[in-house]
């Protein structure tokens, strides 16, 4: 149980945290978590955001996937409203690499973000982002990978994601987030995945997220999700 626990604290990957709101200046998000699906793949990620201006964000994502892919991204998010009104929008922009064997390949991306917050049900956010994402072409990682395990875990050498999410804070120290993700991959069939979980305060900074991701479409396996979320 501890070998598990230690597996899934580092292993799963991360929720499109940012959303169209700007980190504070100086303020700075850290997440560890994890996903380990019924087939036995994991995945683990780090994710870092930090506020530089009142409308600029930088971010820091690294990523593992079951020893076959390793990835790092840093991207700069620019707010595109005035703060002003219920609505919020954002424009992100990142590169980094991604290692797979002894190939080291470039990555793109950009997206585009909206976000509203709400005060029913004990208040809450509505966030909407569409991805895109480029990589160099490189050697398969393993030979056969499994769909599940590609459509899960691995960088696809072209890809668009849209990620649509509710949040509600039903009471004080408890979130319930559920995100339906939608991704069209170069290599692979559309698939579509709902995630659900909750997040829970724990002593000091720390909050501890729960949640389950299921496959609605597409080759994609039923998986845990587990992560801690800090901020300072």
């Amino acid at each position: 149980m501890i070998r598990l626990a230690l597996i899934l604290s580092l292993s799963f990957p991360v929720v499109a945290l940012a959303g169209p709101w700007p980190r504070e200046v100086g303020e700075t998000f850290l997440s560890l978590s994890g996903e380990h699906n019924r087939a036995g793949n994991a995945y683990g990620a780090l994710y870092v955001e930090h506020g530089l201006t009142p409308r600029t964000t930088l971010g820091i994502e690294i990523g593992r996937a079951d020893q076959a892919e390793t990835s790092a991204i840093v991207w700069l998010q620019r707010a595109l409203d005035d703060g002003q009104g219920p609505n919020r929008f954002a424009l992100q922009s990142g590169a980094g690499v991604i290692r797979r064997g002894d190939d080291v390949l470039p990555v793109v991306q950009g997206s585009l973000s909206w976000g509203r917050g709400f005060n029913r049900w004990g208040g809450g956010w509505l966030t909407a982002q569409v991805l895109g994402k480029m990589t160099g072409r490189g050697a398969d990682p393993r030979e056969p990978v499994r769909p599940s395990f590609a459509a899960s875990f691995l960088t696809a050498e072209r890809v668009v994601k849209t990620d649509l999410t509710l949040g509600l804070r039903p009471r004080d120290g408890l979130m319930v987030i559920n995100s339906l993700w939608l991704e069209e991959r170069q290599d692979e069939a559309f698939s579509a995945r709902l995630m659900s979980s909750v997040v829970l305060d724990a002593p000091g900074p720390v909050q501890i997220e729960l949640g389950m991701v299921h496959p609605v479409s597409g080759p994609a396996e039923r998986a845990f999700r587990l992560g801690t979320w800090i901020e300072f």
